[in-house]
């Protein structure tokens, strides 16, 4: 007799193979039975007919590590299919934890708080508070308080509360340097420090990492040079690890970096893995190339296809190589939906929102920020770095029609103004105005592009939340959102972004995320497997994504279940923790 017979259903198992008509048999949270069991016992079943029964989406890159134990039942990922996740990546882990902590965009608002000022200058954002001040605010925000000093505490912690879906984690190669040099963390690295570090990569990988993962375009990563990267990716090889890499993109986030040859970095990455002969996984990939003017459709995919050419080589060389791909062009993480938030150094130091859109009057208050700005000193709005900057930012909500789907450049020339100044009289006509602005240095073609490619998995770029938590929003303090990938983004490149045949888009989020992860029981609809299982109703399955407020669930998924337990049923959230870390396997 089974626990739960899915009956009627089209399986699509992950493979790749065209869909068929079968039941599923579960006893004790795996697949004990596939085929024709309509005339067996159950427990429970669940008729699926009409419905897509696939296995649970495997999320390759995520940051959901950092509050994962505030929301341990994992909302906005199930709610979108997702069972498993790989975090701690672009170098931050949450653990282990020392002097100074690492600030991600879903904490800000605490760091805000845990420094004695908002800025340690005006307009550059410092990402480090003190941990002792910040761990008494995360534990009041999210009911948790990060102390552990391993890797493996952490993950002990983890399972000792419970998931509703299945975490891995990585070694964050930014959090390690940050806890052995800091303060001083630009200059070079002492033996010791490297000795220590080391040590820590070894502690982590024997509680059950998966690799090592580096944020090139973050401090202290951005301060590593390439010998010191092949020195401790070298520490992964007696594991048969990874080397995660957020490769060089943009240079160090602040004022107007050094030119990043963006292709460079990608190789990187690359020939770290082939020096250490390790696998190599080349995160949230997108054009190695700079394409001026940027909104041209052809060069964009042209950058792409030359861009996989070149890991295709690497492939060919017999590195193993793959990448994963942001299922949209707004990035990951957060969504700036507010044309406020963009300004908000000015904001916050004007004590508001009311106050700065007041100032915006006076025409020396005006130049005083345009000066900032066309100088190069702001990365958030920089000229110089993306000379193409308001042909991207779109307006997406005014209650004056006539802006509506206009970029600020089409604006600036109807007011033969100047862009700034166009933001300017936008925010003082209608201080809440929302614009869209894709971030993501490519455009969809080149998105769908690289998705298509056999190396391509997919990975969200995000944390998880609910509908009702996440980042704290002021209308008088307009900042980011959480990115509407945060609840929808795989829904997205199914319904939009996918491979021509559902039964190939299906497999690279569940079979071939197993298969570069070394997974053995998890990622197919086979016997013995996991009974990780997503039951879609595709004539219904629709992102809802919206710019404005983010926090909304897809439509289409109808059941989840981890380890043979519903986590989701008939799309309400059952409360259940039958999830928990997925420790590396010996491979």
């Amino acid at each position: 007799m089974y626990d739960l017979l899915i009956k009627n259903g089209t399986l699509m198992d992950g493979t790749g193979a065209d869909a068929r008509s079968a039941d599923i048999g579960i006893i004790n949270g795996r697949i004990a039975a596939i085929g024709d069991l309509q005339n067996e016992q159950a427990g429970q079943v669940l008729d699926a007919a009409g419905k897509v029964v696939v296995p649970g989406f495997i999320d390759m890159h995520s940051h959901a590590d950092n509050i994962i134990l505030g929301y341990p039942q994992m909302e906005s990922m199930l709610h979108q299919g997702i069972t498993t996740f790989v975090g701690c990546q672009c170098g931050h882990s949450i653990a282990p934890v020392g002097g100074r902590w690492e600030g991600s965009q879903a904490l800000f608002h605490l760091m805000d708080k845990a420094s004695d000022k908002l800025f340690p200058d005006m307009y550059n954002k410092d990402y480090y508070a003190d941990t002792a001040k910040i761990l008494p605010l995360v534990e009041d925000e999210f009911g948790f308080s990060p102390t552990w000093k391993t890797m493996g505490d952490f993950l002990d912690e983890v399972d000792k509360k419970g998931l509703s879906g299945n975490m891995i984690v990585l070694s964050g190669y930014n959090t390690l340097r940050l806890l052995e040099s800091e303060p001083d963390y630009p200059r070079p690295l002492t033996c010791r420090e490297k000795d220590k570090i080391k040590g820590h990569i070894r502690e982590a990988m024997d509680a059950g990492a998966f690799g090592l993962s580096t944020g090139l375009d973050y401090a202290p990563g951005a301060f590593c040079g390439t010998e010191e990267l092949v020195e401790m990716a070298a520490e992964l090889k007696p594991y048969d690890g990874i080397y995660f890499s957020h490769w060089r993109k943009t240079g160090l986030r602040a004022g107007t970096p050094k030119k990043q040859k963006k292709i460079e970095g990608i190789k990187e990455a690359m020939e770290i893995g082939r020096r250490n002969g390790v696998q190599v996984e080349i995160s949230h990939l997108s054009n190695g190339f700079d394409i001026f003017p940027s909104r041209d459709d052809y060069m964009h995919v042209a950058a792409a296809e030359r861009t996989l050419q070149i890991i295709d080589e690497y492939a060919a060389s017999g590195l193993r190589v793959n990448f994963d791909v942001i299922p949209n062009i707004t990035g990951g993480t957060i969504l700036m939906s507010d044309l406020a938030a963009y300004f908000r150094p000015w904001v916050l130091y004007a004590n508001g929102l009311s106050l700065f859109i007041r100032n915006l009057r006076h025409p020396d208050y005006r130049r005083q920020i345009s000066d900032y700005i066309y100088a190069g000193k702001y990365f958030t709005i920089n000229p110089n770095a993306q000379p193409d900057w308001d042909e991207w930012m779109s307006v997406i909500q005014s209650r004056n029609s006539g802006y509506m789907g206009k970029s600020i450049h089409e604006i600036a020339l109807e007011k033969n103004i100047s862009s700034l100044n166009a933001c300017f009289d936008l925010m003082m006509e209608e201080p809440d105005i929302k614009i869209f602005m894709a971030s993501h240095s490519m455009n969809i073609h080149a998105v769908r592009t690289y998705l298509r490619h056999p190396l391509a998995t997919v990975g969200n770029d995000t944390f998880v939340f609910d509908l009702t938590g996440s980042l704290h929003y002021d209308p008088e303090f307009p900042r980011a959102k959480p990115n509407p990938n945060t609840y929808c983004g795989f829904i997205k490149y199914l319904t939009e972004l996918g491979m021509p045949r559902m039964e190939d888009s299906i497999q690279k989020m569940s079979g071939k995320a197993a298969e570069i992860l070394g997974l053995t029981d998890r990622g197919f609809l086979k016997e013995g497997y996991r009974a990780d299982i997503v039951v879609l109703d595709l004539r219904n399955l629709a992102t809802n994504e919206n710019y404005v407020e983010p926090r909304t669930y897809p439509s289409g998924v109808e059941h989840v279940l981890v380890n043979g337990e519903f986590v989701l049923k008939d799309g309400t959230h059952t409360g259940k923790r039958p999830g928990g870390t997925i420790r590396r396997q010996t491979r």
